[in-house]
């Protein structure tokens, strides 16, 4: 397989979604919104006939109004919808530009700006993008879309201590379990509050956790619904959330 690099300009280097992967994205899911909505009209016709068929309501107005001019406007509403979903995975996939400074990260349309003097070591866990301070304080977890040895090529250009054996502090994590005496009462309620979001696949709440615990100088992963924490040995700096 052919490798490639990460796109560098002007003493900096960008890594995240590649330009092929979001001209498929806006092309599939264009293309998909499209069909969808040419084809609506069939769907609607088909299931107005279906006595016990979902939709019966909208499905016979539409079947009703069926028309060139109908078609016109669903094709083009089909085409919009797509793209605007494509917008949306787009904003959604994390990129970064490095340089001897610092690294600039972008998700969401929010940027988070990390000095590399601040930073102790760099790796990927699974699909996550891992940042750790001086301290082992965790800065950054994010999920990333590209292959790993192109964030690992794009950080190494520019002296950054990444880390090719994973977390340098994995051995350091012990497994939790409701009401672990070492542990304040505040983390132990959080955890189980997390725990309960992995439950349902809340991803926004299992975040939100995550970095509420951060601020508190714990560090946690997880493999499925078990967590592991470890404590940060000293203060250090702010999550960037």
């Amino acid at each position: 397989m052919k490798r490639v690099s990460p796109t560098s300009t002007n003493g900096q280097t960008a890594v995240g979604h590649s330009p092929a992967t979001e001209a498929l994205l806006y092309g599939g899911f264009g293309a998909l919104g499209l069909a969808l909505g040419y084809f609506l009209p069939h769907l609607a016709d088909w299931l107005a006939r279906l006595p016990w068929a979902p939709f019966q309501g909208p499905a016979r107005l539409i079947a009703e109004f069926d028309g060139p001019w109908l078609r016109v406007v669903l094709t083009a509403l089909g085409g919009i919808a797509g793209l605007v979903i494509a917008r949306a995975a787009v904003r959604e996939m994390l990129t970064a530009v490095v340089t001897d400074a610092e690294v600039r990260f972008e998700k969401d349309g929010k940027r988070y700006v990390i000095a590399k003097s601040d930073i102790g070591s760099v790796f990927t866990d699974g699909k996550y993008v891992v940042v750790l301070g001086k301290s082992g304080c965790e800065l950054l977890r994010e999920k990333i879309d590209e292959p790993a040895n192109r964030w690992a090529d794009a950080f190494r250009k520019h002296g950054y201590p990444w880390s090719e054996d994973g977390d340098p502090y994995q051995e350091h994590y012990r497994r939790w379990v409701p009401d672990t005496p070492d542990l304040p009462a505040v983390v132990n309620a959080l955890l189980k509050a997390r725990e309960r979001a992995l439950q349902k696949k809340d991803r926004a709440d299992i975040e939100d956790l995550r970095k509420e615990l951060v601020k508190l100088g714990y560090v946690v992963r997880e493999e499925e619904t078990r967590q592991y924490w470890r404590k940060v040995p000293g203060p250090e700096g702010r999550d960037r959330g």
